[in-house]
């Protein structure tokens, strides 16, 4: 019979790990795939961040971009007053026309009144709903023009979407600010000299005719989220995202001199 010894004695030998050895490897093996989930967590949040923000600053701009584009084209004749009574903190209401002509057809000009359709006049209800984010335009045509250069007969409103996730800017300052031209240019040793002087509204109020047609330049300053959240981020991250834009818009033919009594009105 053959002796067994020699194989013993070879597999003694042969050493295998110890207990501890495999537990450090475990660990050694968790620390590893943590860090590196920590890191694909990291990245991925990263991304998400860069996205949204790059999001909320294009959606921004557009809605920024209309809403400026409607004020620079408000001016439809010499002393035309292109804000319309109930336009609020939150609202604003602006007649405007676009046309590829020198002046826009249908409208009031110092020759005289036209007649007809006003082809290129229209009215925006440009408004922030602080229950659902929105920033929303209502569009309406005008019908027909009047010797006063008031226009009052529109078609049926369209509103669109300029943009989600809207709120109020930095130090919850309303969306629309109004100004008129004051009385004499203010100066400050501080601050640059100014024709202008704010017509704050509170809260639930709106302008009336009167003050509407005092309008002379209009502020807009809001906030936009992005409306798509893939990877939720840090509250850190998340308070960074809206991007905040600020535009004043004067409806002016020529600045009027800041040196002397100031006796200009909108569109002049």
């Amino acid at each position: 019979m053959l002796s067994l010894l020699p194989f013993v004695r070879r597999l003694r030998g042969q050493r295998g790990f110890t207990l501890v050895e495999t537990l450090v490897a475990m660990l050694t093996g968790i620390v590893v795939t943590g860090a590196l989930f920590a890191i694909l967590e990291f990245s991925v949040r990263q991304t998400s961040y860069i996205s949204q923000t790059a999001q909320a600053t294009q959606v921004s701009r557009g809605a920024m971009t209309h809403i400026t584009d409607e004020l620079h084209s408000a001016c439809l004749s010499n002393g035309f007053s292109p804000v319309q009574a109930g336009s609020s903190p939150t609202k604003l209401i602006v007649q405007n026309g676009y046309s590829e002509e020198a002046e826009v057809p249908g409208t009031y000009t110092a020759k005289g009144a036209t007649s007809g359709k006003s082809e290129g006049v229209r009215q925006d209800t440009i408004e922030w709903n602080e229950g659902t984010g929105y920033l929303t335009d209502g569009v309406e045509l005008g019908t027909a023009a009047e010797e006063s250069g008031k226009y009052t007969h529109f078609g049926v409103k369209t509103t669109v979407r300029l943009a989600t996730n809207v709120s109020e800017g930095g130090e919850k300052l309303p969306i629309f600010r109004y100004y008129k031209y004051a009385g004499s240019a203010s100066t400050s040793t501080t601050a640059a000299a100014s024709t202008l002087t704010e017509m704050p509204l509170a809260t639930g109020k709106s302008l009336t005719a009167a003050e509407a047609e005092e309008v002379a330049s209009v502020e807009v300053r809001f906030k936009t989220g992005s409306y798509t959240k893939e990877v939720k981020v840090s509250k850190a991250q998340e308070a960074t995202i809206p991007s905040e834009l600020q535009s004043q818009t004067t409806f002016a033919f020529s600045a009027p001199n800041s040196e002397s009594t100031i006796q200009a009105g909108p569109c002049e």
